[in-house]
């Protein structure tokens, strides 16, 4: 038994609306049309022992008006509610009327009178026509339950294929979703909850479309960002290293050369010793700037410290140093793309912007950082920044993958670059554009 029910409430689960819908309706009238059924089964079987009582009492009544036997039974045949009998007095039919007198009639009630001259006459209270009444108005309630169902499910499915027609068009348009396709929009409809529902998901499909569009071109603008790192490696690997070892592997020939000439070699090996250690250095450099490994190690804020040391003594260029961060949490994606931005800005500022001075500070709040990088530069026009090779672009696809927000303000006297971002990161496309 417990099966069955889990297969009907399996069954139900997986009904569509309309067909609820239906099921509902069906349940209900056949609920009502049930009671007033009983309630009328009751009524009969009262109306049909008052109606037998009161035939009786009339036989009765007509007894005492001293009829002779002949008239009497002739009154009491006609009536709708008397059968005389043929049998003897006491007796009563065994018979009763139709079988939904077996449901509503009781046993026929008797009584016998006597006619002027002394002659008994049998009479029985007859249910017949009652129970014809009845069950004409019983058949007659049951037609009408039967044709308004049919109208009222009729009605009912015609309006609700016609009203749900939207929300079939909604599914359709969830399962584009699903595959990818944002394009399919719902029809409007008159019915009000259903028409916030398709506003909301008009609104979701334009929300997703345009947000496809951004993450498709994020994604050439990062895949561009890759090639383009890419080139500068093959540039640094080709103009720096390529010639050191080159120029290693001259030394050494001339090594071979001159092996009878102490004073050669000695000068020789010092030069290669220099050169290895500027390929050394070049290495290094090279590895920091594909990925700053001591980020996991010292943290951003010593790791900028450090950078700005290093530039600072290569440009001779004053540089303060205003952290009030020590204490951020460590967040390698988040740390790698700080970095990445000052040290794009720091390459800018000795690139273009001949400034003497420049002030970077990094601060949090409970919720955000800021980091800002200002310079006394000459300033730059923001949109020749592609033209000038300033990277401007991949600062702030950077910050967009922090979640955050690049505001540039440049003017004659200097510029200042302000990155604002959230301290907490999710798990999404940034890590994967971080590791590069």
């Amino acid at each position: 038994m417990l099966r069955v029910c889990k297969l009907c409430a399996v069954q139900l689960s997986n009904m569509n609306a309309s067909n609820k819908i239906t099921l509902t309706i069906v349940l209900i009238f056949t609920a009502v049309f049930s009671l007033l059924a009983v309630a009328m089964f009751y009524q009969a079987r009262a109306d049909i022992n008052d109606e037998g009582e009161a035939a009786l009492q009339l036989a009765e009544t007509l007894a005492q008006a001293n009829l002779d036997s002949e008239t009497l039974t002739g009154i009491l045949q006609n009536s709708r509610h008397l059968t005389v009998i043929d049998q003897p007095e006491g007796s009563a039919p065994l018979t009763l009327t139709g079988p939904l007198g077996k449901w509503l009639a009781p046993p026929p009630a008797s009584t016998t009178i006597h006619s002027a001259s002394g002659e008994p006459i049998t009479v029985i209270a007859n249910s017949a026509a009652e129970l014809d009444e009845i069950s004409a108005t019983l058949g007659n309630v049951f037609c009408i339950f039967v044709m308004a169902l049919l109208l009222t499910l009729f009605t009912l499915r015609y309006a609700v294929n016609t009203r749900l027609k939207p929300l079939a068009e909604l599914c359709q348009g969830l399962d584009s979703i699903q595959s990818g396709q944002f394009r399919l929009s719902a029809a409007s409809t008159d019915i009000a909850e259903i028409h916030r529902l398709i506003e909301h998901y008009n609104k979701l499909i334009s929300s997703l479309a345009s947000k496809e569009t951004q993450v498709a071109g994020l994604r050439q603008r990062l895949s561009a960002l890759q090639e383009n790192e890419r080139r500068l490696l093959a540039r640094e690997l080709h103009d720096n290293l390529g010639q050191l070892i080159t120029g290693i592997t001259v030394q050494t020939y001339m090594l071979e050369q001159q092996k009878q000439n102490p004073d050669f070699i000695v000068k020789a090996c010092a030069t290669i010793q220099q050169q290895c250690d500027a390929v050394h250095q070049g290495m290094k450099d090279l590895t920091n700037q594909l990925y700053p490994v001591f980020l996991n190690k010292l943290g951003v804020t010593t790791s900028i410290a450090q950078m700005i040391q290093t530039w600072q003594d290569i440009h001779q260029i004053e540089v303060s140093w205003l952290p009030d961060a020590a204490t951020l949490a460590s967040n390698l994606n988040r740390d790698t793309q700080i970095y990445r931005i000052t040290q794009e800005i720091f390459n800018n500022i000795a690139k273009h912007s001949q400034a003497t001075e420049v002030t970077i500070g990094l601060t949090t709040t409970h919720d955000q950082l800021t980091l800002f990088v200002r310079d006394n530069g000459r300033g730059f026009n923001p949109q020749q920044s592609k033209t000038t090779g300033l990277g401007l672009e991949s600062m702030h696809e950077r910050a967009s993958l922090l979640g955050g927000t690049l505001k540039l303000d440049t003017h004659a006297k200097g510029t200042t670059v302000t990155l604002v971002a959230p301290l907490q990161l999710q798990d999404d496309l940034r890590y994967e554009y971080s590791d590069r």
